[in-house]
């Protein structure tokens, strides 16, 4: 468990330590909360809560292809 605290505030040391990777991550983040509103929007619980699972899948590659750049 201490080695992945560490490990996720290396990461989030090197997001906020880069600034292109911190322009990066507002623009996932961005992306990320109106994919909320437009889950938000829909009206069936279970159609939300897949659109809502997609919009997390998409702020994770989003945010992979950020730290990584591939």
């Amino acid at each position: 468990m201490v080695k992945r605290m560490l490990f996720t505030l290396g990461i989030l040391s090197m997001v906020v330590l880069t600034p292109e990777l911190a322009r990066a991550s507002e623009t996932c983040a961005t992306d990320l909360a109106n994919c909320y509103v437009a889950a938000a929007k829909i009206d069936s619980f279970w159609y939300r809560w897949a659109a809502g699972l997609d919009c997390e899948l998409q702020f994770t590659n989003c945010a992979r292809i950020m730290i990584i750049g591939a």
